[in-house]
Protein backbone atom coordinates (compact mmCIF):
# COMPACT_ATOMS: atom_id res chain seq x y z
CA UNK A 1 0.00 0.00 0.00
CA UNK A 2 1.39 3.41 -0.91
CA UNK A 3 1.74 6.26 1.54
CA UNK A 4 -1.16 8.08 -0.15
CA UNK A 5 -3.48 5.08 0.13
CA UNK A 6 -2.55 4.69 3.80
CA UNK A 7 -3.31 8.35 4.45
CA UNK A 8 -6.58 8.04 2.53
CA UNK A 9 -7.60 5.09 4.73
CA UNK A 10 -6.62 7.02 7.87
CA UNK A 11 -8.59 10.03 6.63
CA UNK A 12 -11.67 7.83 6.13
CA UNK A 13 -11.28 6.44 9.67
CA UNK A 14 -10.98 9.98 11.06
CA UNK A 15 -14.08 11.10 9.16
CA UNK A 16 -16.02 8.08 10.41
CA UNK A 17 -15.05 8.93 14.00
CA UNK A 18 -15.90 12.61 13.61
CA UNK A 19 -19.28 11.82 12.03
CA UNK A 20 -20.22 9.35 14.77
CA UNK A 21 -21.62 11.51 17.57
CA UNK A 22 -24.89 12.58 19.08
CA UNK A 23 -26.49 15.29 16.96
CA UNK A 24 -27.37 18.68 18.43
CA UNK A 25 -30.76 19.36 16.83
CA UNK A 26 -31.76 22.49 14.99
CA UNK A 27 -34.53 24.37 16.74
CA UNK A 28 -37.67 25.37 14.87
CA UNK A 29 -37.43 28.91 13.53
CA UNK A 30 -33.70 29.19 14.20
CA UNK A 31 -32.17 32.19 12.40
CA UNK A 32 -28.93 31.94 10.42
CA UNK A 33 -27.16 33.93 13.15
CA UNK A 34 -28.38 31.46 15.79
CA UNK A 35 -27.36 28.52 13.59
CA UNK A 36 -23.85 29.91 13.05
CA UNK A 37 -23.47 30.52 16.80
CA UNK A 38 -24.55 26.92 17.51
CA UNK A 39 -22.30 25.29 14.91
CA UNK A 40 -19.22 27.27 16.04
CA UNK A 41 -18.89 25.05 19.12
CA UNK A 42 -16.06 22.58 18.42
CA UNK A 43 -16.50 18.87 18.95
CA UNK A 44 -20.24 18.76 18.34
CA UNK A 45 -22.19 17.35 15.45
CA UNK A 46 -24.98 19.79 14.62
CA UNK A 47 -28.06 19.46 12.44
CA UNK A 48 -28.42 22.26 9.92
CA UNK A 49 -30.86 22.98 7.13
CA UNK A 50 -30.17 22.73 3.41
CA UNK A 51 -30.04 26.53 3.05
CA UNK A 52 -27.18 26.74 5.59
CA UNK A 53 -25.32 23.94 3.82
CA UNK A 54 -25.69 25.76 0.48
CA UNK A 55 -24.68 29.09 2.03
CA UNK A 56 -21.35 27.69 3.23
CA UNK A 57 -20.77 25.93 -0.10
CA UNK A 58 -21.26 29.23 -1.93
CA UNK A 59 -19.66 31.80 0.41
CA UNK A 60 -16.04 30.79 -0.30
CA UNK A 61 -14.45 27.95 -2.21
CA UNK A 62 -14.31 24.86 0.01
CA UNK A 63 -10.95 24.13 1.60
CA UNK A 64 -11.55 20.43 0.88
CA UNK A 65 -14.11 18.34 -1.00
CA UNK A 66 -14.16 14.55 -1.07
CA UNK A 67 -15.34 11.44 0.77
CA UNK A 68 -18.87 12.89 0.74
CA UNK A 69 -17.88 15.96 2.77
CA UNK A 70 -16.71 19.50 2.28
CA UNK A 71 -14.61 21.51 4.71
CA UNK A 72 -14.85 25.27 5.06
CA UNK A 73 -12.62 27.83 6.72
CA UNK A 74 -12.67 31.61 6.44
CA UNK A 75 -9.06 32.60 6.88
CA UNK A 76 -6.81 31.11 9.54
CA UNK A 77 -9.35 29.21 11.61
CA UNK A 78 -10.22 25.61 12.32
CA UNK A 79 -12.12 23.82 9.58
CA UNK A 80 -15.85 23.22 9.69
CA UNK A 81 -17.00 19.95 8.12
CA UNK A 82 -20.31 19.70 6.24
CA UNK A 83 -21.99 16.55 4.97
CA UNK A 84 -25.32 14.90 4.35
CA UNK A 85 -26.44 11.75 6.17
CA UNK A 86 -29.58 10.36 4.54
CA UNK A 87 -31.94 13.32 4.45
CA UNK A 88 -30.14 15.24 7.24
CA UNK A 89 -27.61 18.01 6.72
CA UNK A 90 -24.91 18.01 9.38
CA UNK A 91 -21.95 20.12 10.42
CA UNK A 92 -19.03 19.70 12.81
CA UNK A 93 -16.66 22.44 13.89
CA UNK A 94 -13.14 21.03 14.21
CA UNK A 95 -10.71 21.93 16.93
CA UNK A 96 -7.36 23.24 15.69
CA UNK A 97 -5.75 19.86 16.45
CA UNK A 98 -8.45 18.08 14.41
CA UNK A 99 -7.87 20.58 11.59
CA UNK A 100 -4.11 19.93 11.54
CA UNK A 101 -4.64 16.14 11.56
CA UNK A 102 -7.33 16.32 8.86
CA UNK A 103 -5.19 18.54 6.62
CA UNK A 104 -2.16 16.28 7.08
CA UNK A 105 -4.12 13.14 6.15
CA UNK A 106 -5.92 14.88 3.26
CA UNK A 107 -2.63 16.27 1.93
CA UNK A 108 -3.84 19.87 2.01
CA UNK A 109 -2.41 22.97 3.71
CA UNK A 110 -3.88 24.21 6.97
CA UNK A 111 -6.13 27.26 6.55
CA UNK A 112 -4.28 30.55 6.21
Amino acid sequence: MSHDAQDDGKLQLLLNRLRNAAVVPRTEGETRTETVRRIKQPGRLCAIDEATDLFFRDVLPPHFMGHGVFAFAAGQEALRLFFKDGDRYLCRQFTWDETVLFCDLAGIPTPD
